[in-house]
This record gives C-alpha cells, sequence and structure tokens, in this order.
C-alpha cells in the first residue's frame, strides 16, 4: 500500500498497489491533512493545521492525539512511528521527544535554528526509529552548534532515551538492514556507517541526497547531481558497498514502493533560476531494480509505503 496522489485528482489516498494493473483507492484523507504517514497496515497517522499529530484507523472510527507541538521553528513537527506502532518521536520547536506508553520524555533540547538560507543537495533533517526498533536517530544540519546531548546529529535508544552515538557536521542520514545501521555523510560525501555492535565505519565516496531504503534493508536509492545539475538517481548495496547509477538523468525524490520497485519524479534544468533547483517534469516513474526498467507511473506523489520493514535481506 502508498499513501500519495493519482495523477489528475490531488486527494491524498491510501491506495492498494498489489496488482498494479488493478490497483484501488482504499480510503482518502481530507484536504487538510498534512504530512501522512502509515502506522500499520490498518492505521495511519497525520498532522493538523493546529499542530497536533493524529492517529487514525483505517477502517474509520474516533481518532486520538498522539502529540502536539509548537509552531515558528523550522523542522517543528516533523515526526517519525516505531515499527511497532506504539510510540512517535518528534520535533516540538527546539526539543526532540518521545511519546508512548510510558508517557512523553524529552530526549534532547537543542540549539536554536539560526537565520540562514538552505541548500537542498546539503541541507536535511533526517528523524527515524531504526527498523528493528531499538534505537532513534536525529541528523540534521538546522540545530547546530551544540555537542554530546546537544549535537546535531544523534542516535538514541529507543527503550530509555539514553544517548548511544552523537557527532556533528553530517547529513542526508537512513537507516538500513538489519540489524540496523546507520548511514550518512558529511559535507565532503564520505559515507560513514555507524553500526550499534562495531562503532562508525568509513565506507565510500558517495554525495547521496534524500537516500532511503529499502524495506528489507539490501538497497538504498538516492539522488545525486550530475554534471549538468540535473538529478539522477543511484543505488547503493548494503551488502557490497558499492554504487549502481540507472535511468537516464533528470529523476530525483525516490521512494521505495516494494523491495524492488522505487518510484520517483522526472525533473528538468529551470531555464529562469540562473543556476537554481531543478524542477519537476510532471512525469513520474517506478524503476525495478531486478528487472533494470523503468515505466511511467501513475502516482504523482508518494507519501509513505507499507510494509515499511520486511525480513532482512542480509
Amino acid at each position: 500500500m502508498v499513501i500519495g496522489t493519482v495523477t489528475g485528482d490531488p486527494t491524498v489516498v491510501v491506495r492498494d498497489i498489489q496488482d498494479p494493473a488493478n490497483a484501488r483507492n482504499l480510503c482518502t484523507f481530507d484536504s487538510s491533512v498534512l504530512a501522512p504517514q502509515f502506522v500499520s497496515a490498518s492505521a495511519v497517522a497525520y498532522e493538523t493545521a493546529d499542530n497536533q499529530i493524529i492517529g487514525a484507523q483505517l477502517a474509520g472510527g474516533p481518532t486520538r492525539i498522539l502529540a502536539t507541538y509548537g509552531a515558528g521553528v523550522i523542522g517543528s513537527g516533523q515526526y517519525a512511528i516505531s515499527p511497532d506502532g506504539r510510540s512517535v518521536t518528534y520535533l516540538d520547536g527546539n526539543t526532540w521527544r518521545l511519546a508512548g506508553p510510558s508517557g512523553n520524555r524529552v530526549l534532547a533540547t537543542l540549539p536554536a535554528v539560526p537565520g540562514r538560507g538552505v541548500n537542498p543537495d546539503e541541507d536535511d533533517s533526517f528523524l527515524g526509529f531504526s527498523p528493528d526498533g531499538l534505537y532513534i536517530a536525529l541528523f540534521q544540519t538546522f540545530h547546530v552548534g551544540g555537542t554530546g546531548e546537544a549535537a546535531p546529529d544523534q542516535v538514541r535508544r529507543a527503550s530509555d532515551g539514553t544517548l548511544a552515538y552523537s557527532t556533528s557536521g553530517m547529513t542526508m542520514a537512513v537507516w538500513a538492514s538489519v540489524p540496523s545501521r546507520l548511514f550518512f555523510r558529511d559535507a565532503t560525501g564520505n559515507l560513514h556507517r555507524w553500526d550499534p555492535s562495531t562503532g562508525l565505519s568509513s565506507m565510500t565516496s558517495l554525495r547521496w541526497i534524500r537516500p532511503r531504503s529499502s524495506p528489507d534493508g539490501r538497497w538504498i536509492a538516492y539522488t545525486f547531481r550530475t554534471t549538468s545539475g540535473i538529478g539522477g538517481i543511484g543505488f547503493y548495496s548494503v551488502q557490497a558497498n558499492s554504487v549502481s547509477n540507472t535511468t537516464p538523468p533528470g529523476r530525483s525524490s525516490v521512494s521505495f514502493l516494494t523491495n524492488d520497485l522505487v518510484w520517483y519524479r522526472g525533473e528538468r534544468a529551470c531555464s529562469t533560476c540562473f543556476g537554481g533547483q531543478p524542477t519537476p517534469t510532471g512525469v513520474t516513474y517506478i524503476y525495478s531494480i531486478a528487472g533494470a526498467s523503468e515505466i511511467t507511473s501513475r502516482l504523482s506523489d508518494v507519501n509513505d509505503a507499507w510494509p515499511r520493514v520486511t525480513a532482512p535481506g542480509l
């Protein structure tokens, strides 16, 4: 299943794509809903305009407030749901919090965000639970200047919120593989991996943008910037520590639909941006890793896909 929109209709839907030739919408979201994502195969979460994170069942019925957050700070309201669906971690202004069965606790208080511009190829805010649910990572480039408990890049234990690892100067992080490992890069394009057992390792040179992992943890798909300035799609093999690029340039914003299928947008150079970011073409694609083939997609946007984690491929 995916949460997204279908070409020609701006309504955000939950869509069953098990049989792509006979895909069907299961339910729709109100137009005021923000940042929807799956909690489980039968439940979703989303945000409201009055700064609430809401949980709801796909079958209908009463909703519940999972958390509330303050406005006016970049990144405030960003959230992630634990693999078991019982906890939510989120940013509330300059505070990183975790809410669940044991209550709502502060994980970290971060420095205020300074006023500055944003570079979409370098700036990022990643917040997510590890696939095994044991850790939570916050790697971001906005609340900078702190160290240790207030560092911009942190991994914490989901069980008690204690700090497991912290660093700074990193960006574009993603969890992959089971047991869980966190991959991220520095500003010069060196790729690193944090492992709960072995600690920090240097992997390869890869200046990836917005990496996303497959449900089984075997692949990380990402955008890379070509010499012409438009994006391309690449794949990093977690097992082999190797890189392969595929599809013609003019692609970006990748999301996994299944272990094999990835969705992304078409893009072209902006003729009026004076060296600025490329612009979408309005065409989207689905690529099969196993088949090394690309087709156009009816999905005009993808917010999330389920299952988020499957049996480990490693």
